[in-house]
């Protein structure tokens, strides 16, 4: 049930703590001052993917050295240009193709039309993650439907995302995090950061999992609706340092986050509008669920 903040509520102490864009699905992040907000998403945010043979996406589930790729921009548009870098292999550059040729892939459910980046960056993104592979961006024409789970209290209908899981943004609180890692350090494991669950914005001075309790904020001037629980899968036992996996930190999550949706951690979420996040912005609640 949706609620709208009243006097008597408590006000949020929250703020954002750090901002992330991951311009290559399941790629590293590209932590940001400023997270540009476009009709897609943050900008720049999963614009480009790997595919297989078949134009079938490919992910670090089940490529895990796909998470060894650091993307970083190489020009001040962030749906421009980017450098790729991996352990033990040269910077590859890709530009955003010019051919206005597409093929059809698929990303999860959906088929959309994307642009080939070309021969040179396929064999780079091949051989860093041991599979051959194709490397291609988002057209411009893409369609691919925002779903009415992720968008919390805002309209959904005629709203556009690109090879994300299906939310625009990923909100996650810095105390989940340090919950989760006093179990994993009191089971004999080891802590795990930010990186194992992708946000885009990173909160501070939140208590333990109130993110999940909002369903309308607005962070500095932006107001976003905050749809589901993230559902987590073995995306988060992947190191992002050595890309071995595990059974941590998703083992310890099932213990106590587990619901009829599977294990969540981190809430999906939708912008209103296009604007700007910036780090250290506060986090006012316009309505809890």
């Amino acid at each position: 049930m949706t609620t709208a903040a009243a006097e008597t509520d408590p006000p949020t102490r929250a703020r954002v703590d750090a901002l992330f864009v991951h311009p290559l699905k399941s790629a590293g992040a590209i932590p940001v001052d400023v997270l540009e907000l476009d009709a897609r998403g943050a900008t720049g945010d999963r614009r480009w993917l790997l595919v297989d043979d078949d134009g079938v996406g490919i992910t670090a589930r089940t490529h895990h050295r796909l998470a060894l790729i650091r993307p970083s921009f190489a020009e001040v548009d962030r749906n421009g240009a980017l450098r790729l870098d991996a352990p033990g292999f040269s910077t590859c550059n890709v530009r955003v193709p010019t051919d206005p040729t597409t093929r059809s892939v698929r990303i999860w459910l959906d088929d959309v039309p994307a642009h080939n980046a070309g021969d040179m960056v396929a064999e780079w993104c091949s051989d860093a993650i041991g599979t051959h592979c194709r490397m291609v961006y988002l057209a411009d024409a893409a369609a691919r439907p925002l779903q009415a789970k992720y968008a919390g209290s805002l309209p959904f209908a005629g709203r556009q995302v690109a090879f994300s899981d299906g939310a625009p943004l990923l909100l996650l609180g810095i105390a989940s995090i340090d919950a989760l890692n006093t179990r994993l350090v009191e089971q004999g494991g080891e802590a795990v950061d930010h990186r194992r669950f992708r946000p885009n914005v990173l909160l501070s001075d939140t208590i333990v999992h109130e993110e999940d309790t909002w369903r309308e904020v607005t962070i500095g001037n932006v107001t976003i609706g905050v749809g589901s629980q993230c559902s987590r899968c073995v995306m988060t036992t992947i190191d992002p340092d050595t890309a071995e996996g595990g059974v941590e930190p998703l083992r310890a999550l099932s213990q106590y986050r587990r619901t009829e949706d599977g294990v969540v951690f981190g809430m999906n979420a939708t912008h209103a509008t296009t604007g700007a996040i910036r780090v250290g912005d506060r986090v006012t609640v316009a309505a809890f669920r």
